[in-house]
C-alpha cells in the first residue's frame, strides 16, 4: 500500500474569503503504521473568537509567537509531497490551504463521503460520532493533530469495508462515478484493484426475490357484516394484576386510568359508536387502543387502521409496542405500516439513474449509498437510511416511488414484485392492524378511499394535530426551488427527460419522424427556460410584495404568513404579483402541452413494441 496524509486544520470560522487558519496538522501513513507527523500552530493575525477558543482551546496568547501560515507552506507542501491527501470533509480543509499551496497533483479523498457510502444506517457523520461507530478509541477534540489521527484510523476502517464489498457491487460504483469528480471514488477504485489482484472469488450482491408481493399465506381480510362484538370486562382484565402484562412487563404499573380508558375502547368498538378520549401523559393509552383492536380484529377476521401524526411514532408501534402485545397476549396478530410513496425505493427509478448516470457527486453519493444500504435492507424505507440534509432529500425524490401512475401490474411486469411499495401496500391487505400517519388518511380522503385497503374501524391518535395536518394535506404547496427542480428534471435537448427521449427514439424513428421529434423538444427546451426565468421573476415579485408590507412590523422567528382576500388584491404592489403569476401560469401550461404531445409520441412508439419508452413515459407522466 503506498502512503497517504491524513490532514486536519482548525480556523477562525468557516467562511475561506474571511477567515484564517490557526492549526494545521498532518499525519503520513501506510497502512496501520504512521511514517511521520507535522503540526503547527498558525497566527491568523486577527483575533480568535471566543467560540473558537471554548471549542479548541486556542486563544490569542497561544497564536501570538507562532509562524504565519505563508512561512510554513514549504514545510507542509515537502511534507505531502505526491501523496493523497485524506480528511473528513477535506474540501474545507483544502479550500484554507490552497490559498498558498495549490495541491493540484493531489488525489483528494474524503472520509465523510466514503462514511456516508459505507455506513447508510449512521445516525450522524462528523468525525466524533464517526469515530464512534467503527470501535476508534482515539478521541476527536477539535485539535488539528488528535483529528487527523482519528481521520487517517477512520480511513483505514472505512477501506476495509470497501474490500469487503461484493465485487460486482465495487465494479458497478467504479464504473458509475468515473465521469464525475467525487472524492470517494480513488478508494472504489482501489477496492476493485485489490480485489482483481487477489483473485477474490466474487460475491454477488443479495437481490431482492420480492417474495412477500402478492403474499398468498395470509389472503386479504374481509370486513364482516356482523362481527362478534368484545367483552369488554375480560378485555380490562388483561391490564389488572395477575393479568397477562403484568406477567410479561418486568416493572409493570397498574393504572386505573388506563383501565376504564380500555373499557370505553372496547365498548365502542362492539357498538361501532364513535369516541373521543383525553387522555394526559403518563396514562398509558396506545395499550388502550392496541389491547381492544387486536382482540376485535382477530376474531373477526377484520382491519382496523391506527393513525398517528408522525412517522417516528409509526415505527415505535410497528417495532416495539405491537410486537410486546402479541407476545404478551399470545395472540396471532398481523400489524403492517404503510407510509406515502416518497417514503419507499422505487427500483425502476434507481435503474434509470444507474443507467443514465449521476451527474453531480451528491448524485453519486447518494447513489452509492442506496446500492450499500440494499445489501442489508428489503424494505426500501426512507426511514432507514440516513438522508443528510435537504441535497440528498431531492435525489432521494428522484429514486422514490412518488409516481401515483405507477399501477401493481406496471410493478409485477417491470420489478418482479421487488418495489418496496407495493410490497408494503400487499402486506396491509392482509393485516388485522395497519399503522399509517395523518397525512396518509387524508390523502385517502381526497382520492375517494383509493389509497389504503377497506376497514371496519380507526382509531386517531395525535388527534390535537388533525386540523393542521388537514389543512397540510388538502392544499398545495410550491416553493420556487420545487419548480427549478422540476424544471431541471425536464431538461433540454442534452438533459434531462427530453435528452432522454431523443436518445432513446433516435434509432426508432426514420430521419423526419425524428426531425418533427426535435423540434418539440426544442420548443419545450425553449419553453422550460422562459418558465425558469418566470418563476424567478414572480418569487422576487412575492417576496418585494412581502417586505413591503411587513415594513415597520415587529421582527419575529416565524415565517410570514398572508391569507390573499379581496382586501389584499387592492394592495400596492399586488397588480405586479398577478401580472408575474399570469405570465409564468401560461408558460406553464403551454411547456405542459409541448410535453403533453412527446408523451403521446412515445406512447404510439411503446404500443408499436418499443419497450424502452416505457420509462420515458413514466418519467413525462
Amino acid at each position: 500500500m503506498e502512503s497517504f496524509v491524513a490532514i486536519d486544520i482548525e480556523t477562525t470560522g468557516l467562511d475561506q474569503n474571511r477567515d484564517a487558519i490557526i492549526e494545521i496538522a498532518a499525519v503520513k501513513f501506510r497502512g496501520n503504521r504512521i511514517e511521520d507527523e507535522w503540526s503547527s500552530l498558525i497566527n491568523p493575525n486577527r483575533h480568535v473568537p471566543e467560540f473558537i477558543t471554548g471549542l479548541t482551546g486556542i486563544d490569542d496568547a497561544m497564536l501570538r509567537q507562532a509562524p504565519r501560515l505563508r512561512d510554513v507552506t514549504h514545510e507542509v507542501e515537502a511534507f505531502v509531497g505526491e501523496a493523497a491527501i485524506i480528511g473528513h470533509n477535506v474540501r474545507f480543509d483544502v479550500g484554507f490551504l490552497q490559498k498558498q499551496i495549490p495541491f493540484a497533483l493531489n488525489e483528494i479523498i474524503d472520509t465523510y463521503e466514503l462514511a456516508a457510502v459505507l455506513l447508510p444506517n449512521a445516525s450522524r457523520y462528523n468525525l466524533g460520532a464517526l469515530g464512534k461507530e467503527l470501535g476508534i478509541l482515539l478521541p476527536a477534540t477539535h485539535r488539528a493533530m488528535d483529528d487527523a489521527r482519528v481521520t487517517m484510523a477512520a480511513f483505514n476502517r472505512l477501506f476495509e469495508m470497501a474490500r469487503g464489498l461484493p465485487l460486482d457491487l465495487v465494479a458497478e460504483i467504479v464504473r458509475l462515478s468515473e465521469p464525475i469528480s467525487w472524492d470517494a471514488s480513488y478508494v472504489f477504485r482501489e477496492a476493485l484493484r485489490a480485489h482483481t489482484k487477489e483473485g477474490v472469488q466474487a460475491k454477488k450482491a443479495k437481490k431482492d426475490s420480492g417474495g412477500w408481493f402478492g403474499d398468498t399465506r395470509h389472503p386479504p381480510l374481509e370486513n364482516p357484516e356482523k362481527p362478534r362484538p368484545l367483552d369488554c370486562e375480560e378485555a380490562a382484565s388483561i391490564l389488572e394484576y395477575g393479568g397477562p402484562f403484568s406477567q410479561y412487563f418486568e416493572s409493570y404499573e397498574h393504572r386505573p386510568e388506563q383501565v376504564e380508558m380500555l373499557r370505553v375502547v372496547a365498548n365502542a368498538l362492539s357498538k361501532g359508536s364513535h369516541l373521543m378520549v383525553e387522555a394526559g401523559n403518563g396514562v398509558g393509552k396506545n395499550f388502550c387502543y392496541f389491547i381492544p383492536s387486536a382482540l376485535f380484529a382477530v376474531p373477526n377476521k377484520t382491519r382496523g387502521i391506527l393513525f398517528t401524526h408522525t412517522i417516528n411514532l409509526q415505527d415505535q408501534f410497528i417495532q416495539k409496542d405491537i410486537p410486546d402485545l402479541r407476545a404478551a397476549l399470545n395472540l396471532d396478530l398481523r400489524a403492517a405500516v404503510l407510509k406515502g410513496r416518497a417514503n419507499y425505493l422505487c427500483p425502476r427509478r434507481l435503474d434509470n439513474l444507474k443507467h443514465f448516470g449521476p451527474r453531480t457527486a451528491d448524485e453519486m453519493r447518494v447513489l452509492a449509498k442506496v446500492m450499500v444500504w440494499q445489501l442489508a435492507n428489503q424494505s426500501g424505507d426512507r426511514n432507514e437510511i440516513n438522508l443528510n440534509g435537504p441535497v440528498e432529500g431531492e435525489v432521494w425524490l428522484r429514486l422514490s416511488a412518488e409516481d401515483d401512475a405507477c399501477t401493481t401490474e406496471t410493478c409485477m411486469k417491470r420489478t418482479g414484485g421487488a418495489c418496496p411499495f407495493h410490497r408494503a401496500k400487499s402486506a396491509a391487505q392482509s393485516a388485522h392492524l395497519l399503522v399509517v400517519n395523518h397525512a396518509l388518511l387524508l390523502s385517502d380522503v381526497s382520492t375517494g378511499s383509493k389509497v389504503l385497503p377497506e376497514y371496519s374501524y380507526l382509531i386517531i391518535d395525535e388527534g390535537h394535530h388533525l386540523e393542521s395536518a388537514t389543512t397540510n394535506a388538502l392544499s398545495f404547496r410550491l416553493t420556487q426551488l420545487d419548480l427549478e427542480r422540476m424544471l431541471k428534471e425536464v431538461g433540454g435537448t442534452n438533459a434531462g427527460i427530453l435528452g432522454r427521449v431523443l436518445g432513446e427514439t433516435h434509432e426508432a424513428l426514420r430521419p423526419s419522424d425524428f426531425g418533427l421529434l426535435q423540434q418539440k423538444v426544442n420548443r419545450a427546451t425553449d419553453m422550460a427556460f422562459r418558465l425558469e426565468q418566470l418563476n424567478r421573476e414572480f418569487f422576487n415579485t412575492v417576496s418585494e410584495f412581502a417586505a413591503y408590507h411587513r415594513e415597520g412590523q415587529r421582527p419575529t422567528n416565524y415565517a410570514w404568513q398572508s391569507r390573499v382576500l379581496p382586501a389584499t388584491r387592492t394592495l400596492p404592489g399586488w397588480d405586479g404579483v398577478e401580472i408575474t403569476w399570469d405570465a409564468a401560469g401560461e408558460t406553464l401550461n403551454l411547456l405542459l402541452n409541448a410535453l403533453a404531445e412527446i408523451h403521446k409520441g412515445a406512447a404510439e412508439l411503446y404500443t408499436e413494441g418499443d419497450d424502452n419508452q416505457e420509462d420515458v413515459i413514466a418519467d413525462i407522466r
